[in-house]
């Protein structure tokens, strides 16, 4: 399909000219579709054959792989045709709908219970935190306790507190609420600890807060919010502006916000891509946004500005599936960033310190997530970075790179040293148990003209035992080889050979499987070849003499 996009661009880019730029991302788009929809195909399509195994397929279970595995609809329709087997239509729609239902019965009673009662009658609390910190006189409009309003509470009690204004920002736009205190309103004493605020109702700022004196409905307080707080959230909101403009600038205008999370120890940033970001392009990121830091350009906010002048004028960026109402609130970095934002910002972005980009990586597909870290953040993590640094620069010492290089160096010539030594390891053990099993053909046991050759060999792995079987069959010419070694965790394995000329009277995987329950566990495989595994260690020496009267009874 991937060959499609371009065939359109060339049929359709005298109308639409912007397909020519967007033709190859868009080609990259379809193709990482396409392998993830052929992967969800081959991974549902093995459930649906094991399904289908008893001669039909119930609505049930097609919904179940339908909602479970992402199989289409007409996909296991054809499938069960093809097979010639009823396909349940009717089972199926009866699923699809009950779980619609249950969706929707969810969906409801989670609104229901979103917010107390207690807080949707109260007037609308006036938000004065944007230019100040501190505010007087503010009104307790309602105390909530335990999901019930409450004309008072006692020293101790975990409420939330409505007031009629606040410096307090709630939680929303990703950015979390401010904590802080209550002061009384002759600014002496702490009446409250607050340890956030959020908007049960929209306009109704709720403070959740635990008070050390009682506190009733109508008593005036200061609301002091913890400025260091504000300003580590302030700079990480900032630098989040900055961040989606960055990527916007170095992956493509395609890049679009799909959720954030600020708080004072870092900003987390979703948002659409259709492939991991290289290193390289995390670098480019990185620098655009520090020569923007750097810069200290103002930031500048716009207060109730039209939403069409906003989008048209401005050109802010505007999150998809957000509501907006007609008045809006612009926030605007130089000519870099400009979004729609009723977070809290610096006043200018060498305020942030620096933006150190701490990882990136999938959260769902065509989603990516960037984390980083600001201010003080970011130099606690450049001060681990160099401990790490220091650290390399004496286990590799050089003069001529980067400690990171050197140490990068030095691991990847140890890594091929350990690589060396286990290749090394591998010969010796496998040396050791031909060198012990050398004579073993000679033991053999004829049973009823077959010849069975049991043998434990703990220092081998899988892949060395099956090695040794085939060499140990090549000298019996024809009979049957089984192996078993348990290791130090008293896991047990069983490899069983069987000649070709025999296959048709012996089967491996029947051999294997007989012996393998004495041992605890189970396996199969080819009729020449199989293996097993199992758990119990001690009956390891018992399972394998038992194979002389397994052949015996295969070949009776």
């Amino acid at each position: 399909m991937r060959d499609m996009v371009f065939a359109v661009r060339d049929e359709m880019a005298g109308a639409y000219p912007e397909l020519k730029e967007s033709a190859d991302r868009v080609a990259r788009v379809v193709e990482a579709e396409e392998r993830q929809f052929a992967r969800v195909l081959e991974i549902g399509a093995r459930q649906l054959q094991s399904a289908m195994q008893d001669g039909s397929l119930s609505g049930e279970k097609a919904f179940h792989l339908y909602e479970t595995f992402g199989l289409p609809l007409d996909f296991m329709m054809d499938a069960a045709r093809d097979a010639g087997i009823h396909f349940d239509l009717e089972g199926f729609e009866r699923s699809r709908a009950e779980e619609q239902a249950r969706a929707r019965a969810s969906w409801k009673g989670g609104a229901k219970q979103s917010a107390s009662p207690a807080f949707r009658e109260l007037p609308k609390t006036a938000f004065e935190g944007y230019k100040q910190l501190k505010v007087e006189g503010a009104e307790v409009l309602a105390i909530v306790k335990d999901g019930k309003g409450v004309p008072s509470a006692n020293a101790g009690d975990a409420v939330e507190v409505v007031l009629d204004h606040t410096s307090f920002y709630a939680d929303s736009g990703g950015q979390v609420g401010d904590v802080g205190w209550l002061y009384s309103d002759d600014h002496n004493s702490v009446v409250a600890d607050v340890s956030g605020c959020t908007k049960p109702v929209q306009g109704i700022f709720a403070h959740r807060a635990i008070l050390r004196q009682p506190l009733a409905v109508g008593d005036k307080v200061d609301t002091v919010v913890d400025a260091n707080y504000r300003s580590a959230t302030r700079r990480n909101h900032t630098g989040t502006h900055l961040l989606h403009a960055a990527l916007r600038e170095v992956l493509g205008k395609h890049v679009k916000q799909a959720g954030s999370l600020v708080d004072p120890t870092r900003l987390r940033f979703d948002f659409s891509h259709f492939t991991s970001v290289a290193d390289e392009e995390l670098q480019d990121i990185e620098d655009l946004i520090n020569k923007e830091v750097l810069k200290n350009i103002r930031v500048e906010t716009l207060e109730d500005v039209p939403i069409d002048v906003a989008i048209n004028e401005y050109h802010a960026m505007a999150l998809f599936g957000e509501k907006y109402g007609e008045k809006v609130r612009v926030v605007r970095i130089g000519d870099f960033s400009t979004e729609l934002c009723g977070g809290t910002h610096t006043g200018a972005t060498g305020e942030i310190g620096v933006v150190k980009l701490m990882g990136e990586g999938s959260v769902s597909s065509g989603v990516r997530r960037l984390e980083a870290v600001t201010g003080l953040g970011a130099l606690n993590e450049f001060r681990r970075d160099f401990a790490v640094a220091q650290l390399a620069s004496q286990l590799a010492p050089s003069a001529e790179v980067a400690p990171a290089e050197a140490l990068r160096a030095r691991l990847a010539a140890q890594d091929e040293e350990l690589k060396k030594l286990r290749r090394e390891l591998d010969q010796a053990r496998m040396k050791s148990a031909a060198s012990a099993v050398s004579g073993a053909a000679d033991q053999a046991v004829e049973v009823k003209g077959v010849k069975v050759l049991a043998q434990r060999v703990d220092a081998l792995d899988r892949g060395q035992m099956r090695t040794l079987v085939d060499n140990l069959r090549n000298k019996l010419g024809s009979g049957v080889v089984v192996l078993g070694s348990a290791d130090s965790e008293g896991k047990v394995a069983l490899i069983v050979g069987v000649t070709k000329d025999l296959t048709g009277k012996v089967q491996a995987g029947k051999v294997v499987g007989q012996i393998a329950r004495l041992v605890g566990g189970s396996g199969g495989g080819r009729p020449d070849m199989a293996e097993a595994g199992g758990k119990d260690a001690s009956q390891l020496d018992a399972a394998l003499k038992s194979a002389e009267k397994v052949v015996a009874e295969l070949v009776a």
